[in-house]
């Protein structure tokens, strides 16, 4: 099955926390990593990917972390894949006609999802369970 890698998951989880926290005070890497069960080697490596992109601003010093940056409205799932993956979603060139055209339905798709649509409480699509659990 085709799935996004750990990374995109992880930055989705790490934005959508940021996001609930919008009007809130700077976050470190460590309560971002600490709250949301993740590894915090890596929510810090996302979170400077996020920083160096301009989704997130970051604060430095001992009462330094983040805060959202960037109006999700205007960011693509395939712009924050860019953003984590340090380039293209994809680099492979595909030469095969039925390749490339789920390709190009895939890369489209990436493009027209919003991260708002994804990450910002109240906008999220969500999915119940079972509907997900069937899905797979």
């Amino acid at each position: 099955m085709l799935c996004l890698n750990r990374k995109i998951d992880y930055a989705l989880v790490t934005l959508a926390f940021l996001a609930g926290r919008e009007d809130g005070p700077v976050v470190s890497a460590r309560e971002i990593a600490t709250i949301n069960d993740l590894p915090l080697p890596l929510v810090a490596k996302i979170l400077k990917r996020l920083h160096h992109n301009g989704l997130v601003d970051g604060v430095r010093g001992s009462k330094g972390g983040y805060r959202l940056s960037a109006n999700l409205d205007g960011v693509t799932l395939f712009q924050l894949i860019a953003a984590v993956e340090d380039g293209k979603p994809t680099e492979r060139r595909h030469t095969h006609g039925p390749v490339q055209a789920l390709h190009y339905r895939l890369m489209k798709f990436l493009r027209d999802v919003k991260l708002s649509d994804l990450v910002v409480p109240g906008r999220r699509i969500d999915v119940p369970f079972e509907l997900l659990a069937n899905a797979i």
